[in-house]
């Protein structure tokens, strides 16, 4: 059999695809915004508008890589959550044009039939850290994204968790803050609400922040004027980072882990995120065994994604498990 898969990354704004090698080398790497859809779309056109991007995607990183799809021993995807695992049908809270998608099927007809394995983009996280990122030889590891949302998975005893249905490991809807804003989820302070980019970007307009003339009101003008010294940004990005660290604590209080992977674009937003994420952490852990902890930064956020998608296919003796059948309730 062949020592190549095709990987897929889907997250909340961009679709990203690349061959990725036993060794982690990636080859023909594609990248493309997920197309805005507005609510007129979010129906059969619009979801078949997405899945179009996903599609150039695939088929640019085959043509540089010069392979075939049926050149590849499988199709591994991270894609934003929620979704019913194994089957891969997502409905991603940031991509509004997919509801009930059935992802797993269409990326199996589109590569000719070749095994096709679906799996929340955190969980695809913590595979890529600890099969070939910062995470590598670590036995218990957790991997966060702070990005458009907070995601998050888990290796065990050197092994990936699923749990029962495919959802180990979210730590953005770990509550921080119990009389926290409203999570989308349902819930309330969710570590999503409280420290994802557009969450915290809003947070910070809400109490007054102007980003600067001509710059768009993202997670990136935010870092930058907190760093020049806009209290309010600096306010609203040290709330996130606090939340991240409380999380971080919460989690290694309860799974006794080695180390913790931080990625995300948010995540990347300076020392103030990160020295707030520390302090937070510093304050919530409290024994012995939890201050352990190690914080890593992720290396290589970019391909990360990408490997952990391939460890579904190339290494599945540490990251597959897939059940034969949809987990009850499915």
């Amino acid at each position: 059999m062949t020592s190549r898969a095709l990987a897929v990354d889907i997250g909340g704004t961009k679709i990203a695809t690349a061959v990725v090698d036993a060794d982690g080398t990636l080859r023909g790497a594609a990248r493309r915004p997920v197309p805005v859809v507005g609510p007129s779309g979010a129906g059969p056109s619009g979801a078949e508008q997405v899945f179009g991007a996903v599609r150039d995607c695939v088929a640019e990183s085959l043509s540089v890589a010069e392979i075939d799809a049926a050149d590849v021993a499988g199709v591994g995807c991270g894609c934003a959550g929620p979704m019913r695992w194994p089957a891969g049908v997502v409905s991603p809270l940031n991509i509004p044009a997919w509801r009930e998608f059935p992802l797993r099927d269409r990326l199996r007809d589109l590569v000719g039939g070749a095994p096709v394995f679906v799996h929340n983009d955190g969980i695809a996280l913590a595979a890529g850290e600890h099969w070939a990122g910062v995470g590598r030889g670590v036995r218990n590891l957790l991997a966060v994204t702070v990005s458009t949302g907070v995601g998050g998975g888990l290796v065990l005893g050197g092994r990936l968790l699923h749990g029962g249905w495919g959802n180990a490991g979210h730590i953005g809807h770990v509550t921080v803050a119990v009389d926290g804003p409203p999570c989308p989820c349902g819930s309330r302070g969710c570590l999503e609400v409280m420290a994802a980019g557009p969450h915290t970007v809003r947070r910070a307009q809400a109490a007054g922040w102007v980003p600067p003339v001509g710059q768009p009101a993202d997670g990136r003008t935010l870092a930058a004027s907190a760093a020049a010294g806009d209290q309010t940004a600096r306010r609203e990005l040290v709330r996130s980072g606090s939340a991240v660290g409380a999380g971080l604590a919460s989690a290694a209080n309860l799974l006794d882990l080695d180390a913790a992977v931080v990625a995300g674009g948010f995540a990347q937003s300076g020392p103030i995120f990160w020295d707030a994420m520390r302090a937070g952490f510093d304050r919530h852990a409290g024994l012995a065994f939890a201050r352990r902890l190690r914080i890593l930064r992720s290396a290589d956020p970019d391909r990360v994604a990408l490997w952990g998608a391939a460890a579904f296919v190339l290494a599945a003796d540490r990251y597959g498990g897939w059940p034969d059948a949809e987990p009850v309730g499915g």
